[in-house]
């Protein structure tokens, strides 16, 4: 689970490798690389991952584990291992996803023994190294080697004070590859710092440089990383351009669709901003075509499993829904499971046994799909939100924790579990909700009558004061790729109508009558996010306020307990313009 903190988006990414101090030195050097090998990641400091026997048997390459890092590769498989001369390449299997390796051996140097190259984890691709060790186990985990360092530079008000302190940075790293933390910032201070394109010349044949000795692939990734940072800045658009071109070219026919569309996108991108128009229509479409292609192909795959429809409840006087509230973070990678089960159960229930609401913060960096009332109503469930994800169903909280795609499915038979049941309750409660769109305008008209059984023992408790109507304004679909990688946010919480604090019922009934202004929340939406960027700059691409799409949501919920009682929904489409 995240807990709060404002981590920037290359953080993100490289915190999905947790950081290590490798133990072992080189040794001597093997004409084919076999025998124990450790696998050193260069996320954002040196982390021990995983020892591997590498060996041949009845002369095919096979690898075995020996240790694996706890909770991600220690009960890994080593397959597709490739032995050659010189080079080496082997996938973990493991219950976070697949890892794979690929380098080659350093034959002489202070490297010289060791085996420099890359992995590719979750999408993502870092330095790494195999070093000989004659250990059986790796190492406890220990902090990065970066964090402290990176955040007193980007703290530095003046740009040309953050490019110094960046600078010492690749003083302090040398020939680490870790550098690449330092370099990246540096050119995307550039501008601002008023650097000179001769200046961004040299700092990146510096990190080319750097690169090199970790093969062909950490080059390419380099170079996508230089291209994201200069490609919105005018002064280095050419230099951009000529990057992103040189990348095009250059990648494999393997290449994945999403690499493929993000070089175009930044390509068309600095094209624009070196004014160069045909370039830059030829590169959107290109762009456009490949984020199609990626929708498609995210909507086959994800959730990687089969949901199974809910049957209905058994008891005859079943009848209360269940409301399900996920605070997550589109660029927190143990949120994955969480907001894939959340998804799953969206295709298991039908609308009225099952409403889903799902708020975002800035957890654990800035998420364009937060507001205001999503931080209003984590503030109302205190310290039960203790970071993302965290999901509640009718109010308790419950399933938490997260974890990886892989653990989607059994995340998603944890949730039916609590849901199921409550599906099987009587009705606590008579709830309402209808609303009318006409252009930007929508009027929400919503009641709630507490029967009289209840409204009774709720009268003698007092607690008919404290059960209140909310109402909440979701979108159904958000497409926004954040720093986790997922694609697509469902039932997101755009406003709360009314107010968060709701609208107590008296006597065991409520009303609440209220009309949304899209155009006004959209503009205050807007007005959000850009405050926020200012702030802290948002991963990737932010998507527009669209407001398409709408529900409206209905709740009673006890404050005294924080229960929900009963819920209702309604659906506002395009057409009701």
């Amino acid at each position: 689970m995240n807990r709060p903190h404002a981590w920037p988006s290359w953080i993100v990414r490289a915190l999905a490798v947790p950081c290590l101090i490798a133990l072992a030195g080189p040794l001597a050097a093997a004409a084919e690389p076999v025998g124990i090998w450790k696998l050193v990641v260069l996320g954002v400091g040196e982390d021990d991952f995983a020892i591997v026997d590498l060996h041949r048997q009845d002369g095919k390459p096979r690898g075995v584990l020996v240790d694996g890092r706890k909770g991600m590769f220690d009960k890994a498989k080593v397959e597709d291992v490739d032995l050659e001369d010189g080079k080496v390449e082997f996938t973990l299997d493991g219950p976070v996803g697949a890892l794979t390796f690929a380098g080659d051996l350093v034959k002489d140097g202070p490297q010289a023994g060791r085996l420099l190259g890359t992995i590719r984890f979750r999408d993502n691709v870092f330095p790494a190294r195999l070093e000989k060790t004659l250990e059986e186990r790796i190492g406890p985990q220990k902090p990065g080697l970066i964090g402290r360092d990176y955040f007193e530079a980007r703290n530095q008000k003046d740009p040309k004070a953050r490019v110094a302190a960046y600078r010492k940075m690749i003083e302090t790293f040398g020939d680490s590859p870790v550098a690449y933390v330092p370099y990246s910032e540096i050119l995307a201070n550039a501008g601002d710092a008023g650097m000179s394109a001769a200046e961004v010349d040299a700092l990146l044949a510096a990190w080319r440089k750097n690169a090199a000795p970790y093969g062909p692939a950490w080059l390419r990734e380099i170079d996508v990383r230089a291209l994201e940072a200069l490609a919105p800045q005018k002064p280095f658009a050419l230099a951009a351009l000529k990057i992103g071109q040189g990348l095009e070219k250059a990648l494999p026919d393997d290449a994945a669709t999403e690499t493929r569309q993000s070089i175009a996108r930044r390509v068309a991108e600095a094209a624009r901003n070196a004014g160069d128009d045909a370039v830059a229509a030829d590169a959107e479409t290109r762009a456009a075509k490949l984020e199609a292609k990626l929708d498609e192909e995210y909507h086959q795959k994800v959730p990687p499993f089969k949901p199974t429809p809910y049957d209905g409840p058994k008891a005859a006087d079943a009848g209360r829904p269940v409301v399900v509230e996920l605070f997550t973070g589109a660029q927190c990678p143990p949120c994955v499971a969480a907001d894939v089960a959340f998804d799953g159960l969206l295709k298991t229930y039908k609308p009225a046994d099952f409403i889903a609401l799902q708020y975002h913060l800035h957890i654990p960096g800035p998420d364009p799909l937060t507001n205001p009332d999503s931080e209003a109503r984590k503030d109302y469930y205190g310290d039960d939100v203790r970071g993302t994800p965290s999901v509640f169903f009718n109010g308790r909280v419950h399933g938490g924790g997260g974890g990886p795609m892989a653990l989607s499915e059994a995340k998603y038979q944890e949730y039916r579990d609590v849901a199921d049941p409550i599906l099987e309750e009587k009705k606590q409660v008579d709830v309402t909700v209808a609303a009318e769109r006409s252009g930007d305008k929508i009027t929400i008209t919503a009641t709630a009558a507490l029967p009289s059984a209840s409204k009774e023992g709720a009268t003698k408790t007092g607690k008919a004061s404290t059960a209140k109507l909310r109402l909440a304004l979701t979108e159904e679909s958000i497409r926004y790729v954040g720093g986790n990688r997922l694609r697509f946010h469902h039932h997101v919480v755009r406003a709360l109508p009314g107010g968060a604090q709701g609208t107590a019922l008296v006597d065991g009934r409520g009303k609440v009558e209220v009309t949304v202004d899209l155009a006004e929340l959209r503009k205050s939406l807007e007005g959000y996010v850009a405050e926020r960027a200012e702030q802290r700059p948002f991963f990737g691409v932010v998507p527009d306020v669209a407001l398409e799409n709408l529900s409206v949501v209905a709740f009673v919920q006890d404050d005294l307990d924080k229960s929900i009682l009963g819920a209702a929904s309604a659906v506002t489409k395009p057409g009701d313009r």
